[in-house]
């Protein structure tokens, strides 16, 4: 017993001296002349959109006057192999919003595409009319784009000083539009860890270039090798002094949790059909009418 338990010390301590030097090899790539891009590059490539993605999640939104809403979903990605990306987020609590789901797609060009699926209005999906993927969806702060990742070919990154706050060292990355090399409308600043080169905070800003939204992540967690992931990713607004915070309770990488079904109108139809017998109220009605302006205000939900 005693050979063994120290074989097993020595293997714990074998894989720790290997990520160790994992992490080593890819930080000695790394030095003062690497360009954004570059960093970005092998951010991507540790940190990746795994294949096949899926995940129960909470959602708490907080508004200006303390209230909450709080909601259970889950989400199901996956990435194809020309590069498209399918993604559904499907609310499953409270009862007023089972059901509700955002259905996008992502072709390898970057355009995303983007519809709405409300069971009390029958078989049919709301296509959003937003200009690109910046736009928050279902009353949350988030956009697609948030959580499924940015192309680096649709960008330009312009590194910045490097950072230390509370002992930790952090890359900073402004990010433009693939043709705005002059740096005249700043998108977002990324910070990066370098210890784990995980996106932990990232600035959002308007035309203006004033900050509009903090998105941060939290409960970082190892879950292959050198890929990690956040347990809490909360985005803040700061115009509308709003708030929404995700928590993953459950996360599985694997092909069987998202079968390319899920991902059409025709399964929402079948699983999530409308079951109450009440009228639609106006509210629903003004619901549909936000969510086709693609509407900055708060969505009130009440199906």
């Amino acid at each position: 017993m005693m050979n063994l338990s120290l074989q097993q010390h020595q293997i714990a301590l074998l894989i720790l001296l290997a990520a160790c030097l994992s992490v080593e090899e890819s930080m000695a790539s790394i030095n003062s002349e690497t360009s954004g891009v570059e960093i970005m590059e092998e951010v991507q490539k540790r940190h990746q959109q795994f294949p096949y993605i899926y995940e129960e999640q909470s959602m708490v939104m907080l508004d200006r006057q303390g209230d909450r809403d709080t909601r259970k979903a889950r989400r199901f990605s996956r990435v194809e192999e020309d590069g498209s990306v399918k993604f559904l987020l499907l609310f499953d609590y409270p009862r007023e919003v089972k059901g509700v789901a955002l259905l996008a797609n992502r072709d390898p060009d970057g355009q995303t595409s983007k519809y709405i699926y409300l069971p009390a209005l029958g078989e049919r999906l709301i296509e959003s009319a937003g200009e690109g993927s910046n736009d928050s969806f279902l009353g949350t702060d988030f956009s697609v784009e948030n959580l499924t990742g940015e192309m680096l070919s649709d960008h330009y990154y312009a590194r910045r000083d490097d950072r230390d706050v509370d002992g930790i060292k952090y890359f900073v990355l402004d990010v433009y539009n693939e043709d705005d090399e002059l740096e005249q409308q700043i998108l977002r600043r990324h910070f990066i860890r370098q210890d784990n080169l995980y996106i932990t905070l990232t600035h959002h800003f308007d035309k203006q270039g004033r900050i509009t939204r903090i998105q941060s992540h939290h409960d970082l967690k190892a879950v292959d090798g050198d890929m990690w992931r956040a347990n809490m990713i909360l985005m803040e607004d700061k115009r509308q002094e709003h708030q929404s915070l995700i928590k993953i309770s459950r996360r599985v990488f694997s092909h069987d949790y998202v079968p390319e079904e899920v991902f059409t109108a025709e399964w929402l139809y079948e699983n999530y059909p409308y079951i109450e017998t009440l009228e639609e109220s106006d509210a629903v009605i003004n619901e549909v009418e936000s969510l086709e302006e693609v509407s900055d205000e708060m969505i009130e939900e009440s199906i």
